[in-house]
């Protein structure tokens, strides 16, 4: 079958459906829709599509990165993963999902002490209890407030369960709007205890202070029913999901970068573009789903013209959560003989997380970041494109401030590409890269001796790439300022357009704009579609949470 062109063709102008934004969640969208009949054009500014579900490769093809997929949950058959992509016409078998070690998918690093976070409720409460007996009645009410973030989410494709469900959600209703730090000071004081409780805090770049504690528990919940990776990387999502569109005669058009929504009496009738090939046109379609950066697409695409002055205003002050920098590497030790897992390593300075969060708020780098090591070659092991025989495919990842500042450089220079060649720039990233490199040696003792390839990547190679505001993967921050309700829904003040994507109100990261963009797709075809493919009764009767 002949590969369909993405760059340089485009035989119409009129679709049923336009989404601008190949991340997951709008491919999701464009997916899900085209699977029903929908002739649906996909627009997006970069040359490979997918967002953050991409993976790039260097040396030839020795090494294949993976940009923002480093581990998923509840990929099991009945799991909401396989039920959105079974959705857009895809089914299980297609995906070959590798879970990470069950006894420990997550293993947070302290300086004298490691845990595991298993799979499995009862798992991670028998290990909590096993190591603080003395904590039970904190811990059965952590996990009580776990059960019932996990009921009230399956109100969002059941609304019928909402009949039971929310008169037994005291705690929830009570905590909505409470931190993390906030809930936990009801449960423990436990510093150790609260430091476990709260390890996976890099999920959404929020200290226990800040963080929302409904979503951290939705968060808990998702990756507590397995943690897996998908043989081939974020990129075969976003491969599988672009094919659906392209079969059912939709078309995808990359290298290009929306102009504006066109808007007239109120209503989304099109958008304007510019292709290097086709220069700017015009492509008309009765509804639009926008996956681009949230505030670029309420100020800039859409204009202020046409939205209601508190959208206007509240845009404006939109606080996104930290940005992240990554440090690539090529390792040649055998990491498995030297006793290492199939785990996501995360290692902490202590056990007090609000010191790192409030240097990177203000703009400075932590003298002692919190570090996420991601080890590519144990997720995927028989993927011979992760790297050359003999190599450990790395990831080391931590928070960074986003501020041109704080990187030697000026707002000018990101906006025009000339930081890429700045010297002080480039010493920064240096700098940080070593900074990590020693951190993660309290797992790899010797690894700085044995990099045989590094590359760095900061907020502003996703900015570039993906023009997310201040370069963060995770959209709206992560507080309760900005959760469920507070954040943007599907629909906007203009007729026919609609967003979704990390900042939406499904939430960040692959599951949550995976969510959105299931949510896009019914509210264009019809709220029928969500229940068709989001109904969890069988996973929710199948993965209960233990009653404590």
């Amino acid at each position: 079958m002949q590969t369909p062109d993405r760059f340089k063709t485009l035989d119409r102008d009129r679709f049923d459906v336009i989404v601008v934004g190949a991340g997951i969640g709008g491919l999701t969208a464009a997916a899900t829709l085209a699977n029903r009949g929908k002739q649906v054009l996909v627009l997006d500014m970069h040359y490979e599509m997918g967002g953050c579900a991409t993976v790039f490769h260097r040396k030839g093809k020795d090494y294949e990165f993976d940009v923002g997929l480093h581990y998923i949950g509840d990929c099991g058959r009945e799991g909401l993963i396989p039920r959105i992509l079974k959705g857009a016409g895809i089914d299980y078998d297609e995906i070959d999902f590798l879970e990470q070690d069950p006894e420990g998918f997550d293993t947070l690093c302290f300086p004298d002490f490691q845990f595991g976070i298993p799979r499995g409720y009862a798992r991670f409460r028998e290990k909590l209890l096993a190591e603080f007996p003395q904590e039970r009645k904190g811990i059965d009410r952590y996990f009580r407030m776990l059960q019932q973030v996990w009921d009230f989410m399956g109100i969002h494709s059941r609304p019928i369960s909402a009949l039971w469900v929310l008169p037994r959600s005291w705690m929830l209703m009570r905590h909505a709007k409470s931190t993390v730090e906030q809930f936990l000071d009801t449960c423990t004081r436990n510093e150790k205890l609260r430091a476990i409780l709260t390890g996976q805090l890099g999920v959404y770049h929020q200290p226990p202070s800040r963080a929302t504690m409904a979503g951290h528990a939705a968060v808990v919940n998702h990756f507590l029913q397995g943690s897996y990776y998908p043989s081939g990387g974020g990129q075969l999502f976003s491969d599988k999901l672009g094919a659906v569109v392209e079969r059912n005669g939709g078309k995808i058009l990359l290298r290009t970068k929306a102009e504006r929504i066109v808007v007239e009496n109120g209503r989304a009738v099109g958008v304007e573009f510019t292709n290097k090939h086709l220069g700017r046109r015009v492509v008309k379609a009765p509804a639009i789903i926008c996956n681009a950066d949230l505030k670029h697409t309420l100020l800039g695409l859409i204009g202020r013209e046409h939205l209601k002055p508190e959208t206007v205003r509240r845009a404006e002050t939109f606080e996104m959560s930290p940005a992240m920098g990554v440090v690539y590497l090529g390792v040649d030790m055998d990491l498995k003989a030297m006793g290492l897992k199939n785990t996501n390593y995360r290692i902490y300075p202590g056990y007090d997380y609000e010191k790192g969060y409030s240097d990177i708020f203000a703009g400075r780098f932590p003298e002692h970041p919190h570090l996420f090591i991601g080890n590519a070659t144990m997720k995927d092991p028989h993927n011979p494109a992760i790297a050359p025989p003999g190599i450990y495919n790395l990831q080391l990842m931590s928070a960074v401030p986003s501020d041109p500042a704080s990187w030697g450089l000026t707002a000018a220079e990101v906006k025009d590409g000339s930081y890429r060649d700045n010297p002080v720039y480039l010493a920064k990233k240096d700098w940080y890269a070593k900074q990590l490199i020693e951190m993660a040696e309290r797992v790899i003792p010797g690894m700085s001796k044995h990099i045989v390839y590094q590359e760095v990547s900061t907020p502003f190679s996703v900015t570039r790439f993906i023009g997310s505001e201040g370069g963060t993967s995770y959209g709206l921050a992560f507080t309760p300022e900005y959760f469920l309700h507070n954040r943007p829904g599907t629909k906007t003040d203009v007729k026919g357009l609609y967003l979704c994507g990390a900042s939406t109100r499904t939430g960040h990261g692959i599951f949550g704009a995976m969510t959105g963009g299931v949510e896009a797709a019914a509210a264009v075809a019809g709220s029928k579609l969500r229940y068709e493919v989001m109904d969890g009764v069988k996973r929710a009767e199948a993965a209960q949470p233990v009653a404590a």
